[in-house]
């Protein structure tokens, strides 16, 4: 998986370890002092002061060189608490996508599911609804995974902490436009007509023809969700760390949601685009696997490296090489299984970006044992990882095209 190399955090930079790489502490000292905006007509920018102007208390970045990852904090977990480091989690948003794409895959090799069968076949605690568009082709957990499954709900906004949560298959059902009106404007339900479900969001159903068109859904990963937990009969985040999570090291992630208080301490409090922090703290999702995984960069990166070394046949122990060569075949949006897909050999990767409310995340994978990892804890964190990443890239010459373009949920 390759070796674990830690950096000391911004604020204890003249501190570093005597045995750290002087090398790469070199290069992250030009990284976040040569920031790239993306008017190439702009001059360099600092890392510190870009955080303060775009309100973000704190990044942490995992740089894969060679299949090595190095790994660094900036700024805070919270404003006034303690500084970010290498092992402070923050949410992954849909960067859980993947992760989830991967223990699907697994259960496919297992021959407990098929790629290309109806999926109604399969759930047992609930179904997707039949209409015009399921009777013209069925939905597959191929077109789940690779979003052409005509699956409505783009993204989840999760729940605020105070609120009541609903469960998976109450999401799943949705809530009607009505509700949803009301609750925009802070009304009860209750109040006019009849309780409403917990939802926050519309009904999880087929829009239009399966197979047919790439659309971001973060409903049909709600589906794949509901799906690996009826064919298995475990809860989803045991399962995810025993079949990915655990084999992959990623042993500072987990699909709990809320966290566990034990963790709660280690994580980054999220805060909006003015500064101030997301009322409650995290919100939570019941959606695990289209937004619930709690992670660092380095498992995340971790990860990355899990599916590089199934794609080039150097570790089949969780994905067959045949397996990742079909997750990572590019089809309708440059989507493959679970992950972006881009450029040509011998420059391909893979990519995955996520928001939460607060959170900000990139994931990037080159062919050749290169890439990285940025999760920051503010609603601008976009911008910022844009021009890290552009710095990053002109460091190492990386290929061009690594502004990502709009982060999904």
């Amino acid at each position: 998986m390759g070796s674990l190399f830690v950096l000391p955090d911004l604020r204890a930079q003249d501190n570093a370890d005597s045995g750290s790489n002087s090398d790469f502490e070199q290069r992250i000292q030009r990284i976040v002092n040569g920031l790239r905006p993306a008017d190439s007509r702009g001059g360099p920018m600092r890392l510190v002061d870009r955080m303060n102007e775009l309100h973000i208390p704190g990044v942490s970045i995992a740089v894969i060189l060679g299949g090595v990852i190095h790994a660094r904090g900036f700024g805070d977990a919270a404003i006034g608490g303690p500084p970010v480091t290498p092992e402070t989690l923050f949410q992954a948003a849909s960067i859980s996508k993947p992760v989830t794409a991967v223990a699907a895959l697994s259960l496919v090799q297992a021959g407990k599911l098929d790629l290309d069968s109806d999926v109604n076949l399969s759930l047992k605690s609930w179904k997707i609804p039949a209409n015009s568009f399921t009777d013209q082709s069925k939905v597959t957990l191929r077109r789940l995974l690779n979003h052409s499954a005509g699956i409505t709900v783009p993204y989840f906004p999760g729940y605020p902490a105070s609120a009541a949560v609903p469960t998976l298959r109450d999401v799943l059902n949705g809530a009607p436009l009505w509700c949803r009106a009301l609750d925009r404007f802070g009304l009860s339900a209750q109040e006019w007509f009849a309780p409403c479900p917990l939802a926050n969001t519309a009904p999880v159903v087929v829009a239009h023809e399966p197979g047919v068109r790439f659309e971001y859904s973060s409903g049909g990963y709600a589906i794949v969700q509901q799906l690996l937990i009826d064919v298995t009969d475990k809860p989803f985040p045991k399962l995810l760390e025993e079949i990915v999570l655990k084999p992959f090291g990623m042993n500072h992630s987990s699909f709990l949601q809320p966290l566990p208080k034990e963790e709660v301490q280690t994580a980054a409090t999220p805060y909006r685009a003015t500064g101030t922090p997301v009322p409650g703290g995290p919100h939570i999702y019941p959606t695990l696997a289209a937004a619930g995984l709690w992670t660092t960069p380095t498992d995340v990166a971790r990860f990355a490296l899990g599916v590089l070394n199934a794609w080039m046949g150097r570790d089949t122990s969780v994905l067959s090489q045949a397996t990742a060569i079909r997750m990572l075949t590019p089809g309708l949006g440059e989507r493959g299984l679970g992950l972006t897909v881009r450029g040509a050999s011998p420059h391909r990767r893979f990519l995955h970006q996520g928001v939460n409310d607060g959170f900000i995340s990139l994931m990037i994978m080159f062919e050749n044992g290169d890439g990285a990892v940025i999760m920051t804890n503010g609603d601008r964190g976009e911008e910022l990882i844009g021009e890290i990443m552009r710095s990053i890239a002109t460091e190492y010459d990386w290929p061009d095209d690594q502004t990502m373009g709009r982060s999904r949920r």
